[in-house]
């Protein structure tokens, strides 16, 4: 990693990074977290005349105007405004119908739940995740598995809790939990921080879990760890992967760790050219193993079976703060890179950080089309609104192209949260209001005569990283009715009926039903429903909240992990402990009344 990390016995920010042998602190850009991002202000906090202006011009909604600031979009060609209204009153929550909602998790665990009848309760013997370890994102498997990954109780993954790296297996069917930890390359499960006042904390996260297709004709998961490497003794510990696979162990048999098809940063440096594996997988400390510079989020191209992975981290001191892109092929081999290049829109330098890619099921070969969602902040490291752009990889030349400049919704300091592809290519767009922390409405790019109008209407083209980064691209369509709970933590889609399925910060589940294509599409919006996490809530210091669910379209099953977090109720590092995770399944019929 970029630093090692420190208690703060000194009285200095926690986890504030120092430099390897160094006596005084050394900013990285795990200094930042997603944590702080959601935390701050929109705004640049700028000092000078010309930085607040321009910080207002990328944060407000009056925008610039004169032909030397920032260019705006033209109009949205198809509707470029709010659809139909909602179908149900201003801030109704629907009530719970029965079979809708199950929850898993230990046996006793459910609190206030265990008297409402409405949501059933499922206890299975064996559920338990490792100490320090809460749900995270999930997928399903063809077979009606599901995979959860892990994040530490700080939700920050600079501030890991536990003390290994593991994923967890759950098989609705036979009602089967399995806690399985990843061994490191020397086979070790346990993996402290040398240094005792971190408490025994170690290991590694989950930072994003996916299932495609294998080589052989059957499945394959593949998971990345942000943070694969805390500060233990790599000749004798050995490494734990940044791209790791599971597989079952027998056909009918159970899902296991695949060694041979997982890879550490340096093996994959070692698939690569020495100035790519010198950028994308850098050395930045003695002794400390190669970086993976913080893969957050996979997602499958479609065409030629590829995997890009958003790299969250810059390359250490000396180099970039900003992330990159990668590509590999399921054998663990490099095929692209790109690195996020210096980004100063009206000269005020910001730092982009790659969070979230989602690729495009329509992508024709050659051309196959992903987004990504990255978080953004100033030098003063406040927040900035997020952007979305779009991105064509072409597997025979192993290029990463931007095919889009980095755009926004509108200029009001709404983020771009998080997003999902339909059948046809139309892009969905989970948004945030310039709080962090309440939804902002649905945002629309469809596809129209092939092409989205993040492409047609912001083109990557000249010096975009200076001349258009950050312009307001209006999306074809705002989807009223869908700003009514918290910041959009899961945004899934039914493919049997193409229904989006929303699900917010606060439990509040909703359902939006697109019709028609490209200029031509309505929306109707369902009434939200409550799926009772207040009931789940302990101590005051704890949070419970909901993650990236899973569609199960075969079995007519949402899948939603719901954690329990520690966040500030405790100085951290803290010795590693349990804390209660559960899993929630939401019937699709009831949901969406198929049924």
């Amino acid at each position: 990693m970029p630093a090692q990390t420190r208690p703060n016995a000194d009285g200095g920010e926690p986890g504030s990074p120092v430099s390897p042998g160094s006596s005084g602190s050394v900013r990285s850009p795990l200094a930042v977290t997603r944590r702080r991002l959601l935390a701050t202000a929109v705004g640049l906090g700028a000092t000078s005349a010309g930085a607040l202006v321009a910080a207002r011009l990328l944060s407000s909604s009056s925008g610039p105007t004169s032909s030397g600031d920032l260019p705006l979009s033209r109009p949205s060609a198809p509707v470029g405004g709010v659809t139909v209204g909602p179908s149900m009153p201003a801030g109704a929550v629907a009530g719970l119908p029965g079979n809708l909602l199950t929850i898993y998790g230990a046996p006793g665990t459910f609190g206030n739940l265990d008297d409402r009848s409405a949501i059933e309760i499922a206890g299975v013997p064996g559920w338990g995740f490792g100490p320090g370890q809460a749900a995270f994102l999930s997928a399903v498997a063809a077979d009606g598995t599901v995979f959860l990954a892990t994040t530490p109780f700080t939700d920050d993954q600079a501030k890991l809790t536990g003390t290994g790296m593991e994923i967890e297996i759950f098989e609705p069917a036979a009602e089967r939990f399995t806690r399985l930890v990843i061994p490191s390359t020397k086979g070790r499960t346990s993996l402290p921080r040398a240094d005792p006042n971190y408490h025994g904390v170690g290991g590694g996260d989950i930072s994003d879990v996916i299932v495609v297709p294998g080589p052989d004709g059957t499945e394959r998961v593949v998971f990345v760890s942000l943070m694969p490497f805390f500060g233990w003794n790599t000749s004798i510990d050995g490494e734990l992967p940044s791209i790791g696979q599971l597989r079952r162990d027998s056909p009918g048999g159970r899902w296991a760790y695949d060694r041979t098809a997982s890879r550490t940063a340096a093996q994959l440096a070692g698939t690569a050219p020495p100035h790519v594996a010198a950028l994308a997988f850098p050395v930045l400390a003695p002794l400390e193993p190669r970086s993976p510079r913080g893969p957050s989020s996979i997602a499958r191209l479609p065409r030629s079976g590829h995997l890009v992975i958003a790299q969250y981290l810059g390359t250490g001191v000396g180099g970039t703060d900003n992330g990159a892109l990668l590509v590999v092929d399921l054998a663990g081999r490099v095929r692209a890179h790109w690195q996020y290049p210096q980004v100063r829109p009206l000269g005020l330098e910001l730092v982009v950080n790659p969070r979230e890619v989602v690729a495009d099921p329509t992508s024709e070969p050659d051309d196959e089309r992903f987004v990504l969602i990255s978080d953004v902040r100033g030098l003063d490291f406040r927040a900035q609104p997020f952007p979305v752009q779009e991105f064509s990889y072409s597997a025979s030349r192993g290029t990463i192209s931007p095919r889009s400049t980095a755009v926004r919704a509108v200029q009001d300091g709404s983020r771009m949260e998080s997003a999902v592809f339909g059948a046809d290519g139309t892009l969905y767009v989970a948004r945030t209001k310039a709080d962090g922390l309440r939804a902002e409405t649905l945002a629309v790019y469809p596809k129209i005569d092939g092409e989205r109008g993040l492409v047609t209407r912001a083109p990557a083209t000249g010096n975009w990283p200076v001349d258009t980064w950050g312009i307001a691209n209006r999306p074809d369509y705002l989807v009223a009715g869908t700003d009514r709970g918290g910041l959009v933590r899961s945004i899934t889609l039914d493919p049997a009926t193409g229904a989006v399925l929303l699900a917010g910060l606060d439990g509040l589940v909703q359902v939006v039903r697109p019709a028609g294509r490209g200029t031509r599409m309505t929306f109707r919006t369902d009434r939200p429903i409550d799926v009772g996490l207040s009931r789940l809530r302990g101590p005051a210091t704890r949070y419970v909240g909901v993650r990236r669910g899973a569609v199960d379209a075969r079995r007519r099953s949402l899948w939603l992990p719901v954690n329990q977090l520690l966040l500030d109720g405790l100085p951290w590092p803290y010795p590693p402990f349990k804390l209660d995770q559960w899993l929630l399944r939401v019937n699709l019929d009831v949901l969406l009344g198929d049924g």
